[in-house]
């Protein structure tokens, strides 16, 4: 009686001792977590709004570069360096066959911290963005945006607002390749159609 009642202590002083144990592991995970959070909050409010608005240009670089040489092999996609005319886009987007420049897209990419006073809205910068399209002559324009988080009509996908400023439009980083696709194979189609056209004319002058 006295062995098992001995083992019977020992067993429940090392289940004790495994609950405290898991106890003590959950706690520093949980501390970790905690430090990890404030680590990120501290870094996030010592990024300046310019900071925040590169680290998305960096984004959708990365984005464009992870897929050129496989989906856009002759395509010119760079910074707008150019501030002759006062203002400047943040990248073109141009490409050609032939010699013949078939499709060019001027990007704005716009962010800014949670912590700030003045929140902007997407419609602030059409103007701006439709004067760089036309002064860069550029066909589309295309506001890369993670303004207005909690607006609808910007998270539901690739938004047209051309009924604003035509040939823009409005899309979330996600949509920033579907979107040059979707344009480019479009532009690309249109060229085939008109390739088509001027063969046919050809033979008619011919005839």
């Amino acid at each position: 009686t006295d062995r098992l009642r001995a083992e019977l202590e020992l067993q429940e002083q090392r289940s004790k001792l495994s609950e405290n144990n898991l106890i003590e592991r959950q706690r520093d995970e949980l501390r970790v977590r905690d430090e990890e959070i404030e680590r990120l909050k501290d870094f996030k409010a010592r990024q300046s709004t310019k900071m925040v608005g590169e680290s998305l240009e960096q984004h959708c670089l990365t984005q464009f570069n992870s897929v050129r040489m496989m989906s856009f092999p002759n395509a010119y996609f760079e910074k707008d360096n150019d501030a002759r005319t006062g203002s400047k886009g943040d990248f073109i987007f141009r490409e050609s066959a032939d010699g013949v420049e078939f499709i060019s897209i001027m990007f704005e990419m716009k962010n800014e911290c949670e912590d700030t006073a003045k929140k902007h809205r997407n419609e602030d910068f059409f103007k701006e963005l439709d004067k760089d399209r036309r002064e860069k002559k550029c066909e589309y324009a295309v506001l890369v945006s993670l303004l207005e988080s909690d607006n609808e009509l910007y998270n539901g996908g690739i938004v047209d607002v051309s009924y604003r400023y035509p040939k823009m439009f409005v899309i979330r980083p996600q949509f920033f390749l579907p979107l040059i696709s979707l344009l480019r194979n479009a532009a690309l189609s249109s060229l085939s159609y008109s390739r088509e056209l001027s063969i046919i004319r050809d033979r008619e002058c011919d005839l």
